[in-house]
């Protein structure tokens, strides 16, 4: 009776460890669930003068940094603020690809006070990182597989060394931080590019081969962009592996003229047979193994066709409530849409704590940085310490090039009529900010891996952003 406990106990324990790499959060009893908007609706632009591009002081060991502030307990009843500075700090700035700027002021209708707090204010200067706590719980993917689908494949890699996440064919989220200090824009943003991994198929020398294959079973270049365009369908046969040549009878190998018949084994594959030349000859899943073996990962890089930051990050002499890790949050437009699927965004619900986030990006010292080996994509997940209005607590092990990511939970949608359940689906509730120093209640300091909230009026901002068209941006 006791070993069947034990054994019930152990399967228990797995099932737990398998649910929550995969995703289903711990969050049982929180779904999505509908939120009214508030309206945001463009009211004045003016043209600022170009920027400067200054790199942020203290350079690229910086990067990723914010300053300290004061933790949950030591707030007290957080301070609500006005429509009027909302808008202030929902205005945003806009800076064009050919360098020029421009400042919109905004109005909100419908806008809810108890929605937004006042940012919480930087109280004293940053220390030396410390992004990984104990043992290294960060799961390294290099599987062309995996890193090449969702949700992995929405991550994407900034060219100043962050991670992005991609929220619509042409649109991506990550930190403000990242392209601008607070002050002006970084040198690095100059010309900025994001890169998404796809699957690239290798050249091979030598000419085609009779029955129009080339060696190895590949078609010709003149069908590359169609089977591009299939890789997603093609790949779900099967995960890497190696494609074995065998021999038929432990003879020589395939000859010109092609008599004899000759086998490809694909690990995993069944045997095709085909005729060429008269005869048959047997391919295991030749096909479709040939297509996906001799493709791999790349990054395919974007230019950036402008870029949006909230005046909330911007640091002006008039304003007391910007500069806050509150509103450390950029989008990107990208000149041309992506084939990838992206991720939704969404607001977490209020009605109870988060229990368990996820975010995958480019830690510098797990991802290769100059592109050019096997790329990897790092996926984490851990429990929400602490939450305020607008940042989440965590200690999700993390490093440099991983800010930037896109934050996201894995919940049921509201069942429709009928359903007994609603679908699982994951959006994006916040962007990962890097390790923060906080002061708790007695002076205290307590060190954080902090992320960004999305809040409604945050959402309803990049809701503005991504569609210019207040119609569609009325509820999440």
């Amino acid at each position: 009776m006791g070993l069947k406990h034990l054994v019930c106990l152990l399967l228990c324990v797995a099932f737990l460890t398998v649910s929550s790499v995969f995703g289903k959060d711990g969050n049982t009893e929180l779904c999505w669930t509908r939120q009214s908007l508030p309206v945001m609706l463009d009211t004045r632009t003016q043209i600022l003068n170009p920027p400067l591009f200054r790199e942020q002081e203290g350079g690229e060991q910086t990067r990723g940094r914010v300053n300290a502030q004061c933790e949950t307990e030591c707030q007290g009843v957080p301070s609500s603020i006005d429509q009027a500075e909302q808008e202030r700090i929902l205005g945003y700035e806009t800076m064009y690809e050919n360098g020029t700027r421009t400042h919109t002021d905004v109005s909100l209708w419908g806008f809810n006070k108890s929605s937004a707090a006042a940012p919480a204010q930087p109280q004293i200067s940053t220390r030396r990182k410390r992004q990984v706590y104990g043992t290294d719980g960060r799961f390294v993917i290099s599987d062309s597989h995996f890193i090449t689908n969702y949700p992995f494949s929405t991550a994407v890699r900034l060219s100043t060394g962050c991670s992005g996440v991609l929220v619509s064919p042409k649109h991506v989220l990550t930190a403000a931080h990242c392209i601008h200090n607070g002050s002006d824009y970084l040198e690095s943003a100059r010309r900025l590019k994001v890169g998404v991994l796809q699957l690239k198929a290798k050249k091979r020398r030598g000419g085609r081969r009779r029955g129009g294959l080339q060696r190895g079973g590949r078609r010709g270049e003149d069908e590359e962009t169609g089977e591009d365009q299939k890789m997603e369908e093609v790949e779900q046969n099967g995960i890497d592996g190696d494609v074995l040549r065998g021999r038929n009878g432990g003879k020589g190998g395939r000859r010109r003229g092609g008599g004899r018949r000759s086998n490809v084994v694909a690990a995993g594959g069944s045997t095709v047979e085909r005729k060429r030349g008269g005869r048959k000859r047997k391919y295991r899943n030749r096909v479709q193994r040939s297509v996906e073996l001799r493709k791999k990962p790349v990054f395919r890089w974007a230019r950036v066709k402008q870029t949006q930051i909230p005046q909330g990050w911007i640091h002006t002499k008039s304003s007391t409530n910007s500069g806050s890790s509150d509103y450390d949050y950029a989008l990107l437009e990208l000149k041309r849409p992506t084939k990838q699927k992206y991720m939704m965004l969404g607001v977490a619900p209020s009605s109870s704590p988060l229990t368990r986030i996820h975010f995958s990006g480019y830690d510098a010292d797990k991802s290769l940085l100059d592109g050019r080996g096997d790329e990897k994509v790092v996926y984490r997940f851990c429990s929400v310490a602490k939450e305020s209005d607008d940042l989440m607590y965590q200690h999700c092990d993390a490093q440099a090039g991983a800010v930037g990511a896109g934050v996201y939970i894995r919940l049921r949608q509201e069942p429709e009529a009928g359903d007994g359940k609603g679908k699982w689906q994951r959006r994006v509730i916040g962007v990962f900010l890097g390790h923060q120093w906080v002061e708790a209640d007695g002076g205290e300091l307590k060190d954080f891996n902090i992320a960004l909230r999305i809040t409604s009026p945050k959402f309803a901002q990049i809701c503005h952003w991504i569609h210019g068209d207040p119609s569609l941006c009325k509820e999440v």
